[in-house]
């Protein structure tokens, strides 16, 4: 996986952070709610750690943590829905 830093020069990504609209929208999507349960879960309940260690360039646990997501059935379908949340 890419790393933190290169999400933000991704054009993609930088037309979702300029889009507050879609920002809130995809954060009160019960998809992205579910998806961070989940996630929280993975990381043994400290995905905010998870979050800052990745913020400060230590990924792993994050990555880790995400791979798990998209391995699980019930994870991918919730990204697929958010992946299509996205492009409408």
């Amino acid at each position: 996986m890419a790393n933190l830093n290169g999400l933000l020069h991704n054009p993609q990504a930088a037309q979702l952070l300029s889009d507050q609209k879609k920002l809130e929208e995809l954060r009160n999507a019960p998809e992205t709610q579910q998806l961070f349960s989940m996630l929280q879960k993975s990381t043994g309940g400290d995905l905010e750690q998870a979050a800052n260690h990745a913020a400060q360039g230590d990924s792993a646990s994050l990555v880790s943590a995400i791979r798990k997501l998209m391995r699980d059935p019930e994870g991918a379908k919730l990204m697929e829905k958010m992946k299509q949340h996205l492009n409408q």
